[in-house]
C-alpha cells in the first residue's frame, strides 16, 4: 500500500507532476461557477471553484468508468476543517486527498466494492462501502484499521451517508436512523443508542403527504414543503443552536423525473437561506453530489467530461430565492408529449406476461441466486471481446456466489437463455459457460458467455422470453408513461440505450431499486438512487402495459 507519508517525502519531485495534472495553480480559487442554463438569481456569483481535477489514472487524477447498465467514478468526497479534500476515486480503488488546491497523497484501497459516503473523524477516514455492506475505517497513512459491518437490520445499500455531527464524530444514517461509528466496536444498533444524546442524531424528515414532510428536534418542529412533489428530502446536519440544513428535491409530477433541486437552511423553524443544486452539466453522475461542513459550509462536486470541480456553494436570502420549477415542469411535458407521440407510431402493445407480484419474486429470486463459480465458468471465450465482472476477478474456484452476473446483451435468468445450448443461467453454469460480461463496447451479446444486462434482467423477470433492450422497454408497445405521484413498486425508471431499473421503495432521500448493473458489484441486486441522480440522467417512469 502506498502510504501518505511516503508520498511527501517525495512532494518535491512530484511538484511539477502534479502542477500539470491540475488546471489550476495551487492556491487558486477560480471565477464564480455558473450553471449554462441558471438565471442569475437562481446561482449566486459568489459560487467559487475551489479544486479542479483532471479525468485520468495519473496521480491525482479521477477515473470514469462509463458503461451500458451503469457508471462508476468519484461518487464521494469530503471537505475537512484544514479545507483539505478528499474524494473516493471508485475506479482506481484509493482515495485522493487534495490540500490548498493541489493533490497531497492518496490512500489505497484494494479491499473495497464501491465507496458511496466517506468522512474524516479523529484523523481517521470512514468509507461506506454499500455493495460490501461495511464501513471500511483507516488511518490517514493508508492502514486499514477496522472492517464494521452494516447494524443489524440494515441492508448494504439501505445504508444512505456517513457525516460528522459536531463534536467530530462519524455517524451513518440508514433506514431514517442514526447510528454512531468508531474504534472499537461496530456500528451500534438502535437500541444501543439510547444513552447518546439526541442532539448528536440527524433527526428524520418524516413524510406526512406527497407534498410535505415533518422534521423534529429540541421541541422544534419544522414543516418542508414542496411546490409540486416532495421527490425527497434529507437532514444534511443539525448544530447546537438548532440550525438545520435540509435537501430537498421538488420534483414535478410527470413521467420524466425532473425537479428543482435546493440546500435548505432554517434558524430554529424558520426558513432562511436557499443554495440552488444545478444538475443540467453532469457527464459522470454521483449519488452524493453535495457536501456540507459541521460548520455549515457547503459543496458540490460537479463532474465533467474531462474534469472533476469541487465548487463552495453560497447560499441566498430566501426571500430572493426565485423558483424555476414552473420552467422545468413546462418542458418535461413538452418533451413527454413529442416522445409518445413517437413512441406510439412504433407498433401494438404487447402486454407483460408476468403480473406485478410474480415480476416482483422473480426479480427477488435472480437477485438472491446462489450458484457455484467452478474453473470452467472462469475461462475467457474471447479475450478481446469478454471481461470478467470485477467482483469475480478474484473469486475462489469453487465459491458461492449469490445473484447472477452482468454480461452484455444476455438474457440468462431463471427460465430464460441467450442460447439455445442451455435453459437458463444456472444451467449455463453447470455446462462451464463463462460467468458474465462486463465489456459493453462490443456489438451485444458475445457467445459462450452467461447472465444478464439490465434489459436483461427486467425483461425477463417480467416473463418475457425474448430479449428485450431498454429502447423497447421506453416505447410504448411494452410500456406506458406514468406521472410520479401514480409510482407502484416494479414499475421501471429507464433511461432508453442507457439504462433500466426497478423501482422497489423509499429509504430517505434515495429510491431503493432492484436492477443489473456495472455500478459496484457487477450483478443483479437490490440497490439504491437518489431522485436528483435519476433527474440529471434523464430517466422517465414507465409500467408494463397490462398492469
Amino acid at each position: 500500500m502506498f502510504k501518505a507519508n511516503k508520498r511527501f517525502l517525495t512532494s518535491c519531485r512530484a511538484a511539477l507532476l502534479i502542477a500539470a495534472i491540475l488546471m489550476l495553480p495551487s492556491t487558486s480559487f477560480a471565477a464564480p461557477s455558473v450553471a449554462p442554463d441558471a438565471s442569475a438569481d437562481l446561482i449566486s456569483s459568489r459560487d467559487t471553484v475551489v479544486l479542479t481535477v483532471n479525468v485520468g489514472s495519473g496521480p491525482g487524477e479521477l477515473g470514469y468508468s462509463i458503461q451500458e447498465g451503469g457508471k462508476e467514478g468519484p461518487e464521494a468526497f469530503t471537505v475537512n476543517a484544514d479545507h483539505s479534500i478528499l474524494i473516493a476515486d471508485n475506479v482506481h480503488k484509493r482515495i485522493n486527498v487534495y490540500k490548498d488546491g493541489s493533490f497531497a497523497f492518496d490512500i489505497a484501497i484494494p479491499y473495497s466494492h464501491y465507496i458511496r459516503s466517506l468522512a474524516v473523524g479523529e484523523d481517521k477516514v470512514y468509507l461506506m462501502d454499500t455493495d460490501k455492506g461495511s464501513i471500511f475505517i483507516t488511518s490517514l497513512d493508508g492502514n486499514l484499521l477496522q472492517e464494521v459491518p452494516a447494524p443489524a437490520g440494515v441492508d448494504g445499500y439501505a445504508m444512505e451517508k456517513l457525516y460528522k455531527d459536531s463534536a467530530g464524530k462519524v455517524w451513518l444514517s440508514a433506514n431514517q436512523t442514526s447510528y454512531p461509528v468508531g474504534i472499537p466496536g461496530e456500528a451500534l444498533s438502535a437500541a444501543d443508542t439510547a444513552g447518546i444524546s439526541e442532539s448528536s442524531k440527524l433527526p428524520a424528515a418524516m413524510k406526512k403527504d406527497l407534498k410535505t414532510a415533518q422534521i423534529s428536534r429540541n421541541g422544534v418542529n419544522i414543516e418542508v414543503s414542496a411546490s409540486e412533489l416532495l421527490g425527497s428530502v434529507n437532514v444534511l446536519h443539525a448544530d447546537q443552536n438548532n440550525t438545520l440544513y435540509v435537501d430537498l428535491f421538488d420534483q414535478v409530477d410527470t413521467p420524466k423525473v425532473r425537479g428543482e433541486y435546493t440546500v435548505r437552511k432554517y434558524a430554529g423553524n424558520s426558513l432562511t437561506a436557499v443554495a440552488p443544486i444545478d444538475l443540467s452539466s453532469y457527464y459522470f453522475t454521483p449519488n452524493q453530489m453535495i457536501e456540507l461542513t459541521a460548520n455549515g459550509d457547503l459543496y458540490q462536486i460537479l463532474c465533467l467530461k474531462d474534469q472533476v470541480q469541487i465548487t463552495k456553494k453560497a447560499f441566498v436570502p430566501s426571500a430572493s430565492f426565485k423558483s424555476q420549477l414552473p420552467q422545468i415542469k413546462a418542458k418535461a411535458l413538452k418533451d413527454e408529449a413529442a416522445e409518445e407521440l413517437q413512441a406510439k407510431a412504433i407498433t401494438l402493445a404487447s402486454n407483460a406476461p408476468n403480473t406485478r407480484d410474480t415480476t416482483q419474486t422473480k426479480a427477488n429470486s435472480m437477485s438472491s441466486l446462489t450458484w457455484t463459480y467452478n474453473a470452467a465458468n472462469k475461462v475467457n471465450p474471447n479475450s478481446s471481446k469478454v471481461t470478467t465482472p470485477d467482483y469475480l476477478v478474484s473469486a475462489a474456484t469453487g465459491s458461492t456466489q449469490t445473484g447472477i452476473p452482468y454480461a452484455w446483451g444476455g438474457n440468462d435468468g431463471l427460465t430464460t437463455y441467450s442460447s439455445s445450448s442451455w435453459t437458463s443461467f444456472a444451467d449455463a453454469m453447470s455446462k462451464g459457460k463463462f460467468a458474465g460480461n462486463v465489456n459493453t463496447d462490443t456489438t451485444g451479446y458475445q457467445s459462450g458467455t452467461a447472465g444478464l444486462d439490465c434489459s436483461g434482467f427486467v425483461g425477463s423477470a417480467a416473463g418475457f422470453t425474448s430479449k428485450l433492450s431498454t429502447t423497447n422497454l421506453a416505447s410504448s408497445t411494452y410500456t406506458y408513461s406514468i406521472a410520479a405521484s401514480a409510482r407502484q413498486i416494479y414499475d421501471i425508471y429507464v433511461n432508453s440505450g442507457s439504462h433500466v431499473l426497478f423501482y422497489v421503495g423509499v429509504n430517505g432521500s434515495s429510491i431503493n431499486t432492484r436492477e443489473a448493473t456495472t455500478t459496484g458489484d457487477d450483478k443483479t441486486k437490490a440497490y439504491s438512487r437518489t431522485t436528483a441522480y435519476l433527474s440529471s440522467e434523464g430517466y422517465v417512469l414507465r409500467r408494463f402495459n397490462g398492469w
